[in-house]
């Protein structure tokens, strides 16, 4: 078991794996960045649908003749 795991610990890391990994690191990046956009147009809209409270809403005065 010892042999094994030195032996694994020993090896360089495999070039495709490290590409890999930094592509997937990059791609994690540009989705997180898009979801937060996402978020973000959400609670904007969101603020948007709101009903205000009657106590804010503004009624234009009466037309005196």
């Amino acid at each position: 078991m010892a042999k094994a795991l030195l032996g694994h610990v020993g090896t360089a890391p495999d070039r495709r794996m490290l590409e890999e990994l930094v592509y997937l690191r990059s791609r994690v990046r540009v989705l997180q960045s898009e979801l937060d956009h996402i978020r973000a147009t959400q609670a904007a809209a969101e603020m948007d649908l709101r009903v205000p409270d009657s106590s804010t809403v503004r009624y234009p005065e009466p037309v005196s003749a």
